[in-house]
């Protein structure tokens, strides 16, 4: 199911884009649930994270669309940004917060829709670039590429990224399942390893980042080949 947060402080638009959603997802057969704000400062002062799409209107009293966009791009750079507004000269700072496309008042469903499609998209290609992690903290949102490597504490598991460290209740068997699609490995029975940040082996070790990972002979013959086919695979 995508979650859509549509934020805008005129009630009469927000009930348009709502229905405008809704009736999309009904002709393409999405299951899809519409969350309305009405400010920026509802869905941002604190952001939580799960949305798929969010819809900003630009001109808002308490905290405005863009505003709104990075404080939601320092907590999730996965959501799709869409912005609705009056004033067209506002796409250039747009970039700045990767926001996917812009809706002109006064919105008709047609030129709506076509918008909504490229959204959906690629919210779609994103979710199946995402993993969710509920830590102790909340629910986190993390794009694959940014894991670096997997290691297994206990009954539980480290997802290790360059900026930080989340502990999930779960086993590496689980983690394995479900990142080997997206080219992860194992180096050792305790590490799985993002053969993206791989910068080289040698003798019994993994380095990934700086870090030296422990290679184990029982893996290293796999993960070597598994390496070289990564390599590869994006020459």
């Amino acid at each position: 199911m995508l979650r859509i947060a549509v934020v805008d402080d005129e009630l009469t638009m927000r009930e348009q884009l709502c229905g405008y959603v809704r009736q999309y997802a009904e002709e393409n057969h999405l299951a899809v649930e519409v969350v309305p704000f009405a400010d920026g400062a509802a869905i941002a002062m604190p952001y939580q994270t799960g949305f798929d799409i969010i819809m900003l209107d630009v001109d808002m009293p308490l905290l405005g669309g863009m505003p709104t966009a990075e404080r939601i791009r320092e907590e999730d750079k996965n959501v799709v940004l869409m912005f609705i507004t009056n004033m067209a000269q506002c796409a250039i700072h747009g970039y700045e917060v990767d926001a996917l496309d812009f809706v002109v008042k006064p919105v008709s469903y047609a030129p709506f829709s076509m918008r909504l499609a490229r959204a959906v998209k690629r919210a779609q290609r994103r979710a199946a670039m995402t993993v969710s992690l509920q830590t102790d903290d909340g629910l986190k949102i993390l794009s694959v590429n940014d894991i670096l490597w997997i290691e297994t504490v206990d009954h539980a598991v480290i997802c290790h990224t360059k900026t930080d460290s989340y502990v999930v209740k779960s086993s590496l068997q689980n983690a394995e399942k479900l990142l080997q699609k997206h080219g992860f490995a194992r180096c050792n029975k305790c590490y799985l390893v993002n053969l993206r940040h791989v910068q080289g082996i040698q003798g019994d070790a993994v380095r990934v980042d700086g870090v030296e990972l422990e290679l184990s002979r029982r893996q290293k013959a796999a993960f070597t080949q598994a390496m070289l086919e990564y390599v590869g695979e994006i020459r």
